[in-house]
């Protein structure tokens, strides 16, 4: 699974918001609130606002930078919440990692 997608599912989950919803272009607050998650989750992985637009659908990274950097009273939440996300992401990909390493140990023990 691509990283962008699983994020964009769990805040989808999250949230409540569907897919359908955080990727169109309505602005009422609890969808501007998951897309500003799924914005503050991507960008603290390291993509740039370019990938991150694409993720999301936008004409370019414009609308990226300003959920970036707006502030509001939901703000704070919403990078919480995104911590969060990548936090559950990076347990999971730690966990799938693992599981590779034991299946790659033991095609070599049986080859050895």
């Amino acid at each position: 699974m691509v990283i962008a997608d699983y994020i964009i599912d769990r805040v989808c989950e999250d949230t409540g918001v569907t897919k359908n919803l955080l990727m169109s272009k309505r602005r009422k607050q609890f969808i501007v609130d998951a897309k500003q998650i799924v914005v503050f989750a991507l960008s603290e992985l390291g993509f740039t606002q370019q990938y991150i637009g694409n993720a999301l659908n936008y004409a370019d990274h414009t609308t990226v930078h300003h959920l970036k950097k707006k502030k509001c009273r939901q703000s704070l939440k919403n990078r919480l919440r995104a911590s969060l996300v990548v936090k559950s992401y990076l347990d999971m990909a730690l966990l799938e990692n693992a599981c590779l390493i034991v299946d790659m140990e033991a095609k070599i023990s049986e080859e050895g």
